[in-house]
């Protein structure tokens, strides 16, 4: 019964999961006008996408932490976390703060203060981290002007803007602005569009499925400086990527954001493939040369083997080997790593294949169709 469950842990679906914040309604600095509706329109939209949202308006210190702490005990290890706040942030001693509506205005010499009565993005992804997060998105479009500027010019943390940050492993971060630089929330007071430059120019881009994570926010940028150079002004979205190959946030509407997926192809009958492979136990075994597969192909005898349950008729007739490598390219897909020297070469050929760990988690259809070759197998 414990190898079961032990089992059925492994193999859990990827679940993904956003927690979105829109503060407008601040008590004590200057309010915001489209941070609530940037969040409303990030919440709708990536939840058409497979993410199960959080979503938290005009939020108090004790409300952003009691809903972050709901959200953070719903990640479990492999699972996808996006992360969206729209509001007043400001960086101070070189990392980044998002202000609660109800922060108090401080002064120049209140530093602690302010850190104590903010919440810390570093302090977010950590915890995420600490889950086992296979992957954390965190878009940050609160490069405002400094919300604790005084007339005299003294202020509490950076003039503008938030501090370049030093992401971790896993972690995509992008900035509604580059450093030193202000969020436009508008363009002009007559500018009647209900969210601002920053999330007027990311949406669309965020259901597009031929659009990787680091395409969208190439284009985000190219579309936000083009906005922002009609008024004068100078805003270039900035951001940093520490994930290991390309995420396609559309392309995975359940499980975790996928590596990129070749066209499929419809062929009667699978390429040819080598003979079984021999066990790893052969110390001293040397895997054959192999012949490329078709270039349409990619090296997947089944292209949608992760969003397609398969049939018995599309197995049979199937050799042992192409039926043990149907079932493993479901692993190597994932990035898995593989204690089979053959297998390890074999699939180190194709530029999809990235490993990562030795036990990942399938989605529904993948078990479905790991459990169905494995039947066939036998």
């Amino acid at each position: 019964m414990a190898a079961s469950l032990a089992g059925t842990s492994a193999a859990r679906a990827e679940n993904r999961y956003a927690f979105v914040v829109g503060n407008d309604a601040y008590q004590n600095v200057s309010p915001l006008r489209k941070a609530v509706n940037d969040a409303r329109s990030i919440a709708q939209t990536i939840g058409t996408i497979g993410f199960q949202v959080t979503l938290g308006e005009n939020l108090t210190r004790r409300q952003f932490i009691e809903k972050f702490n709901t959200f953070e005990n719903r990640i479990q290890p492999g699972d996808t976390a996006f992360l969206f706040y729209s509001g007043h942030g400001v960086e101070l001693d070189g990392a980044n703060y998002l202000v609660p509506v109800d922060a108090p205005k401080v002064a120049a010499d209140q530093q602690s203060l302010l850190k104590d009565e903010s919440i810390s993005t570093d302090n977010m992804i950590q915890r995420l981290k600490a889950r086992g997060s296979r992957a954390q998105i965190v878009v940050l479009d609160a490069c405002r002007e400094n919300p604790f500027r005084q007339t005299n010019g003294r202020a509490i943390g950076g003039a503008r803007g938030l501090a370049p940050t030093q992401a971790p492993g896993g972690v995509f971060v992008i900035y509604s602005a580059g450093v030193g630089e202000v969020a436009l929330d508008r363009l002009s007071d007559n500018d009647t569009n209900p969210n601002s430059v920053f999330t007027r120019s990311f949406l669309p881009l965020l259901t597009d499925p031929s659009q990787s994570l680091v395409t969208v926010a190439k284009e985000t940028r190219t579309r936000v400086k083009a906005l922002a150079t009609t008024i004068g002004m100078t805003q270039s979205p900035a951001y940093y990527d520490e994930i290991d190959g390309e995420i396609f946030l559309a392309k995975a509407a359940t499980g975790t954001p996928a590596l990129p997926t070749p066209p499929a192809i419809n062929q009667p009958a699978p390429p040819s493939l080598p003979l079984p492979l021999p066990s790893a136990a052969q110390k001293n075994y040397r895997a054959p040369a192999m012949p490329p597969p078709p270039p349409a192909a990619a090296g997947f005898i089944f292209t949608d083997s992760d969003r397609v349950r398969l049939s018995p008729a599309q197995l049979r007739g199937l050799t042992p080997a192409q039926l043990r490598l149907a079932r493993n390219e479901i692993y190597a897909r994932r990035g898995r790593f593989f204690r089979d020297p053959a297998l390890a070469e074999y699939f180190g050929r194709f530029p999809w294949y990235r490993p990562y760990a030795w036990d990942i988690p399938l989605n529904a259809t993948e078990q479905a169709n790991v459990s169905l070759i494995g039947s066939m197998e036998r």
